[in-house]
């Protein structure tokens, strides 16, 4: 599992299950505002592009 902290305020927790990665994203105050599932290939590109805008 892995957090990144947007530049909006916003969090992005990912959480693998099995096959699939789900991504959880929340508002600043901490409520849940979308969760999605991407296999694990369609996962890497989103995780590439969250790595590089949170640096």
């Amino acid at each position: 599992m892995r957090t990144f902290r947007l530049p909006s305020g916003h969090t992005v927790t990912t959480r693998r299950n099995g096959a699939t990665v789900e991504f959880i994203t929340r508002n600043a105050d901490g409520a849940v505002i979308a969760s999605v599932n991407h296999t694990f290939a369609e996962s890497v590109p989103l995780l590439k592009s969250l790595a590089c805008r949170t640096r």
